[in-house]
């Protein structure tokens, strides 16, 4: 990556932070999200990790959004990341929050490899890398879940609200449409609030809980 390309994307999350209300992040929190931009341009480049990668998208639809949920974390100490991708929103969220601990959970293998590369490059002792999708997985023992962009969400997310235990919440970036196909096919009803994502006409955040 250019040093232009790095100083653009420096340029627009800070501009992207202030919009969004984001709690300030130190320098090394802020370098470890640019080091992440960084490896995830070089990454896109051998293999489909986003289609957002122009610094002014990335780091609002990607970074911002992902650090938005960070003020709905609560007291959670562990989240489990479905479906997490190129690593939003777990990375984001491991960089701003190290005293929880987040799993990124992916079933694709090259997007492992590039977690568990980002893992190491930023030193996030509190990131942990899984391989398996979440119909194999043990998801009983975290505090909140969360998902951004999983495939077959409509299939997946519904069976998973419908499993939550009483002390566990979901927490969704999505689109009034999910949401709503979530609750009506829910045989018990959820306690649901939600959250406009600033700077989208359409998306939000959703908390579910019992």
């Amino acid at each position: 990556m250019s040093f232009e390309t790095e100083t653009k994307f420096k340029s627009a999350f800070e501009a992207a932070a202030g919009a969004f209300g984001l709690a300030p992040l130190s320098h090394i929190q802020f370098e470890q999200l640019a080091k992440h931009y960084a490896m995830l341009a070089r990454w896109n480049q051998r293999i489909n990790l986003t289609r957002i990668i122009e610094p002014e998208e990335a780091a609002r639809l990607h970074y911002a959004e992902s650090l938005f949920g960070a003020r709905f974390i609560g007291d959670a100490t562990s989240l489990l990341d479905i479906g997490s991708g190129a690593g939003f929103p777990s990375v984001p969220l491991a960089v701003a929050m190290p005293d929880v601990q987040v799993t990124a959970l992916e079933a694709n293998q090259k997007k492992v490899a590039f977690l568990k590369e980002v893992k190491d490059e930023l030193r996030l002792n509190n990131l942990k890398v899984v391989a398996a999708r979440l119909e194999g997985f043990d998801w009983s023992g975290y505090d909140l879940l969360t998902s951004r962009a999983l495939d077959r969400a409509e299939t997946v997310l519904p069976a998973l609200a419908e499993r939550l235990a009483s002390h566990q919440r979901l927490m969704l970036y999505c689109g009034a449409d999910l949401l709503a196909a979530i609750e009506e096919s829910e045989s018990s009803p959820l306690s649901v609030e939600t959250h406009p994502i600033p700077q989208s006409e359409s998306r939000l955040i959703a908390i579910l809980s019992r």
